[in-house]
């Protein structure tokens, strides 16, 4: 998973880190390393998000075109 994917759905989740870290079961310094690109997303942690959140969700979909598009500056 890249970060910008990790990162996207703790936004469209409207958490911050710390909030995040506890939704997901993990510790905040593991989001904020991962997000920041100073560590790897271990495999269990991949699992949680998987278990937890739905990336094909038709809401979170539309919300990842919108990101696109506002990037491309379209």
């Amino acid at each position: 998973m890249d970060r910008n994917l990790f990162i996207a759905i703790r936004y469209f989740k409207e958490m911050n880190q710390k909030e995040f870290a506890k939704w997901l079961g993990v510790s905040t310094p593991t989001v904020a390393l991962f997000e920041a690109g100073h560590r790897p997303l271990s495999e269990a942690t991949r699992g949680k998000l998987a278990h937890k959140f739905d990336i094909s969700d038709p809401e979170f979909v539309e919300y990842r075109k919108r990101i696109e598009q506002l990037n491309r500056g379209t």
